[in-house]
């Protein structure tokens, strides 16, 4: 009796540490939906209407629909992320037009400052010579005082324009410092954040005379995930397959997507360790991926092959750049 009460009461402290597991991890994902940072209506009330969805979902404590929820959360949250990046590049290209425009305003105001300062400068100089003469000796005073008020009032508008100016160079210089991030973003892949075609080209071209390894893969399912599914889970998959490539790869490697499903990695000579084994690389690649639509975990089939490509010091860059082309195509 004993023992099946000591039984009972553990049977009943599990459940009860169950249910506070599970409204902590409820609760978890509404205040994720609730705390959101806000970006445009298009892109915040459905992220946060699928998280409470997956809520309510969980709320019941099934199994199947708790394993199902891991992969569902984290895909919904990548999601966001790269939907917020991709909103911070758009407010960096806003930014960049605006410090242009702020520029070319700054300017403008230096360049009427001296013509109107000179003009209004050279009218004094009539008045006081006005004034000193016998035909002005009447109002001589008057006129005098009118243009030292007059000077007085331009020094003062002088000193605050120059103020406004230094203000606005300020400006422009944090402006431009924000600019580089963005020419630098300029260069890579929006949706892997790889080099993409053209700056790898030109790294390529400064490589001479070195000699290096390049791994070239090509991906199939990408252009298929992207005309059955849309661009967002294409970009979603290019993106999981760039992170697992780039972890297959040692850290000085040199990453790049060369068009929507072929991508290289550029190994130094004498050390391609990383790219050695590129059958081992494409089947570790070669699996399902997960991915977001609508709110839903996606498992899409993907299949890579690799290639290595050794290339010597002595080979023309542009040789290279075509032989990349003729195989990846």
């Amino acid at each position: 009796m004993i023992s099946n009460q000591s039984s009972l009461a553990e049977v009943d402290s599990c459940h009860r540490l169950r249910e506070a597991v599970l409204d902590c991890y409820v609760t978890a994902i509404r205040n994720i939906a609730h705390y959101a940072v806000e970006l445009d209506a298009a892109t915040t009330a459905p992220h946060r209407r699928y998280l409470s969805a997956l809520a309510v979902e969980v709320a019941d404590g099934r199994p199947d629909a708790l394993a199902e929820s891991r992969a569902t959360l984290r895909g919904l949250l990548r999601e966001y992320r790269d939907r917020a990046s991709e909103y911070l590049n758009g407010l960096r290209s806003q930014l960049s037009a605006t410090a242009q425009a702020l520029q070319d305003t700054v300017e403008a105001l230096s360049q009427s400052d001296g013509d109107h300062t000179a003009a209004v400068r050279t009218a004094l100089g009539r008045l006081r010579e006005a004034a000193k003469s016998p035909e002005g000796s009447a109002v001589g005073a008057v006129v005098s005082a009118a243009a030292d008020s007059i000077e007085q009032s331009l020094e003062h508008i002088r000193k605050q324009h120059q103020f406004t100016i230094s203000q606005f160079q300020t400006e422009i210089r944090l402006l431009h410092s924000r600019i580089e991030s963005l020419e630098t973003a300029a260069a890579l892949d929006q949706a892997t954040r790889l080099a993409n075609r053209s700056s790898i080209s030109e790294y390529i071209r400064s490589l001479q005379p070195r000699g290096v390894s390049i791994l070239l893969l090509k991906a199939s399912g990408l252009l298929q995930a992207k005309a059955k599914f849309g661009l967002a889970v294409a970009d979603d998959l290019a993106a999981t397959l760039a992170r697992r490539l780039r972890n297959s790869l040692p850290k000085e490697a040199v990453l790049g997507r060369w068009h929507e499903n072929a991508f290289l990695a550029i190994l130094a000579a004498g050390k391609p360790e990383g790219a050695a084994q590129p059958k081992q690389i494409a089947d570790h690649l070669s699996t399902p991926y997960a991915c977001m639509r609508d709110g839903k975990v996606l498992r899409i089939p993907m299949t890579v092959t690799a290639e290595l490509l050794p290339v010597a010091a002595e080979d023309p860059a542009d040789r290279i750049l075509d032989r990349i082309d003729e195989t990846l195509r």
